[in-house]
């Protein structure tokens, strides 16, 4: 089918043509012959459908088809960038038509919209908040509003805006054609859609899942192994782009700063950026000046980026549904891509959810724990390092050494006695080589005299010495007493002996004529006393020795 086959007009034909848009998609297929008829509508399919120009180009039929007196078509989107992306595309595809499009959106400058909401306009894509406030100062006349569009629903009730989205409406005629678009349907959102559509035509595109042109893989790892495995991933694949999807707004700016530091070009976009710095970013992105940006959910809906080949989730995402979004951004048009989830030990039981989605397969593996340099890292095999391939190489080597010199040292040793004491050793004797035994039989067949041990004449030196030594002391003096004789009256006389040998000494020492200086020096010694410790032991120094003659 084509969107020739809508009887759509000329003109919008024409822009369609300048996008080289010439085949719906499936959701488009559906929806636009429904809008165009006037009915409610709830369109449920995942990101990367067309679900855009699903509302947008039956929309824009009915209000050229109209008289276009006042504002004809309200767009209500949950974040800026979607409600731009809207806006353009309206720009874009009604380029040839004349249709005019105003945003009402944060960031932007509140004096310029209010001029272009006084000048009317027919179609208003707004963000709630700031629709809000913009209504406070310029009072905007919805009396001739015709269409009410919510956009990704399901995502402006997460971010809280249900009551916002509730206000806005009552702002609106009841004699409307709404149309509800996304990607789930939780209970509060059909019980929204219950209250202001009449009897809409469900249009369902299979559930949040993700692609199957996806490629998905989780790798299990430690955090600061995330850094050096994007440098892996991004050094081992072909690719043009890529999108980092962060949890925080703050780790954004950090991993934005390190993937610089690594040197490599990268912008990042979060809700506390400026709509000048975020729109700036994301045109860098789109014109590809600028191959990586890091962001928070902000871009996980709604945005068409075209030809993203790599999504990095960083920080694993809150549930299933915002899985699929981030994931989403690849993959679009039936083309290839890559998505990619780093794990730690915190994200396990939050993935646990995802690896359970219905018919999804996702590729597990384990980041080895010494990972850490860039060029370990392999796409194609099995992930493991070098350095733990080198360990085990090592380890088989020690071992098959370590055996073979066991087994030699094992055939070099005699045989181990067995624990059978002296009948196991008697036997074992019994079991020796036949040359000992023949031996033995030599040995019982001599003399009793040989049978002793012939002693060598290295061994007969050393005797014949000490018993010239014990002949000299015999002769020249009394003999040594042994250790044993230990009678009282042998050690009275043995003290008797040293004190008399000890006056000898002492008189004979005494008869020497030493030198006069000698003589001083050995008497003042005697006077002296000997240092002792402590302060007394000082002042006793001091004190000369009183001789007792």
């Amino acid at each position: 089918m084509k969107f020739t086959e809508f009887n759509l007009s000329e003109s919008l034909l024409a822009g369609l043509r300048d996008l080289r848009f010439e085949e719906p998609t499936a959701i488009q297929e559906k929806s636009i012959p429904l809008i165009t008829d006037g009915k409610d509508v709830i369109g449920i399919a995942q990101t990367g459908t067309g679900k855009t120009g699903a509302f947008v180009i039956p929309i824009m039929e009915r209000v050229l088809r109209s008289e276009r007196k006042g504002v004809k078509a309200l767009i209500l989107s949950p974040t800026r960038e979607l409600a731009k992306q809207i806006d353009e595309q309206i720009f874009a595809i009604g380029y040839h038509a004349g249709i005019t499009s105003a945003t009402v959106i944060g960031g932007s400058d509140f004096s310029i919209q209010a001029k272009a909401l006084k000048a009317g306009v027919d179609i208003i894509v707004a963000t709630p908040g700031r629709l809000i406030d913009q209504n406070k100062v310029v009072n905007i006349d919805f009396s001739n509003l015709e269409y009410l569009v919510l956009d990704e629903a399901d995502r402006m009730l997460d971010m809280g805006f249900l009551p916002d989205m509730k206000k806005i409406i009552s702002w609106l005629p009841e004699n409307r054609q709404t149309l509800l678009f996304s990607a789930t349907m939780p209970g509060e959102i059909e019980r929204l859609a219950s209250s202001i559509m009449q009897n809409p035509q469900t249009v369902e595109i299979e559930r949040a899942k993700p692609s199957a042109n996806v490629e998905q893989r989780a790798y299990f790892l430690k955090s600061h192994q995330k850094i050096p495995l994007v440098k892996g991933i991004f050094d081992q694949l072909e690719w043009e782009s890529c999108i980092i999807f962060t949890s925080t707004k703050k780790g954004t700016d950090e991993l934005q700063r390190l993937l610089k530091n690594e040197g490599m070009k990268a912008a990042s976009i979060h809700g506390d950026r400026s709509q000048d710095e975020r729109n700036k970013a994301l045109a860098a992105f789109k014109n590809k000046q600028v191959p990586i940006i890091v962001a928070t959910d902000v871009l996980a809906r709604g945005i068409d980026i075209k030809e993203v080949s790599i999504i990095i989730n960083y920080d694993v995402p809150n549930n299933t549904d915002d899985y699929v979004h981030r994931i989403g951004r690849t993959a679009r048009y039936d083309k290839s891509g890559i998505a990619i989830t780093f794990i730690t030990k915190r994200d396990q039981r939050t993935f646990r959810d995802i690896d359970k989605i219905k018919e999804n397969s996702i590729k597990k593996l384990d980041v080895p724990g010494d990972f850490k340099n860039p060029n370990d890292f392999s796409w194609d095999k099995h992930f493991q390092s070098p350095k733990q391939t080198q360990k085990k190489k090592e380890k088989s080597k020690d071992s098959d050494t370590r055996s073979s010199s066991d087994r030699k040292k094992r055939e070099n040793l005699p045989p181990r006695p067995t624990r059978g004491g002296k009948k196991d050793q008697q036997s074992s004797e019994k079991k020796s080589s036949p040359q000992i035994e023949e031996k033995q039989e030599q040995d019982s067949k001599q003399p009793e005299k040989s049978k002793q041990p012939q002693e060598s004449d290295q061994q007969q030196k050393p005797k014949q010495q000490q018993n010239q030594k014990r002949s000299q002391n015999q002769s020249s003096g009394p003999q040594k007493r042994s250790p044993r004789d230990t009678s009282p009256k042998k050690k009275e006389e043995s003290g008797k002996k040293a004190q008399s040998r000890s006056k000898k000494t002492r008189e004979e020492k005494t008869d020497i004529n030493l030198p006069p200086v000698i003589e001083k020096a050995v008497d003042r010694n005697k006077r002296s006393r000997k240092p002792a410790k402590g302060v007394w032991g000082i002042i006793k120094s001091f004190i000369p020795k009183i001789r007792s003659n």
